[in-house]
C-alpha cells in the first residue's frame, strides 16, 4: 500500500465535502491521496514535498563554473571527481527561493565542473518544497473528493471524468469549477526542461 506524503490529508477532505470518513474506509482513502500526489507527480514532473534526508544524484560534468540540477530544497555535498567541495566554493540558485536549480562554482575557487560522464556526485534534499504549496494541496483535495463521489452513490444530475486511473465525480456546479482549477493548478506547475 502507498504511504501518502501529506499533499492534502482525510481532514481537509472531510472539510471539503462535508462529511465524516468513517474509520473502516480510511486506509482506501490513504490508498487514493497517495495515488493522486503520484497522478500531480507525474503531470508535472516535480515531486512538492522534498525527502527530508539527503540522498545522492549522479551527473556528467559539463566543463564550466555552472551545473544545472534537480529540483531540490538544500544541498548537504558536492564532490568533483571524488573530492568533496566546500561549501564556501559554490553558490546554490535561486538564492533566495526553492527549489534550487543550478550549482556556480565560486570564480576564486579554481574549481570547474570537468567535462566528463558521472563524476559529479551531489547529495540533497531533492524536491520542489519542505512543505507542499497550498493550491497543489487544494487540488489534490478536489481530486480525492472526486474518486470519493464516484466511488457512492450519488443521486441526480452529476459530471464526471477520468483522470489518470481513477474517474472523478461532481454533483454541485461549484465542485465542478474546482475541479477545472485544480486541472489548471496542476498544469501550471508542469516543469518545462529545455
Amino acid at each position: 500500500m502507498l504511504v501518502p506524503k501529506g499533499y492534502c490529508t482525510i481532514a481537509r477532505i472531510e472539510d471539503y465535502l462535508l462529511v465524516d470518513i468513517i474509520d473502516d474506509f480510511e486506509d482506501r482513502v490513504n490508498e487514493w491521496i497517495a495515488r493522486t500526489e503520484k497522478f500531480i507527480e507525474q503531470e508535472t514532473g516535480r515531486v512538492f514535498i522534498a525527502d527530508s534526508v539527503a540522498s545522492n544524484k549522479t551527473y556528467d560534468g559539463v566543463g564550466g563554473l555552472n551545473l544545472f540540477i534537480d529540483e531540490c530544497v538544500s544541498i548537504d555535498s558536492l564532490t568533483i571527481d571524488g573530492t568533496a567541495v566546500d561549501t564556501d566554493d559554490y553558490f546554490i540558485y535561486p538564492a533566495n527561493e526553492t527549489p534550487k536549480t543550478r550549482i556556480k562554482l565560486k570564480d576564486d575557487a579554481g574549481l570547474v565542473f570537468t567535462k566528463d560522464e558521472q563524476n559529479i556526485i551531489i547529495s540533497a534534499k531533492w524536491g520542489y518544497s519542505v512543505d507542499c504549496p497550498a493550491d497543489i494541496g487544494f487540488a489534490a483535495t478536489v481530486l480525492v473528493a472526486g474518486i470519493i463521489n464516484f466511488s457512492g452513490d450519488m443521486s441526480g444530475e452529476i459530471k464526471s471524468e477520468k483522470i489518470g486511473d481513477y474517474s472523478v465525480a461532481y454533483k454541485e456546479q461549484t465542485s465542478w469549477q474546482d475541479f477545472e482549477t485544480a486541472k489548471r493548478i496542476i498544469e501550471r506547475y508542469k516543469l518545462i526542461v529545455v
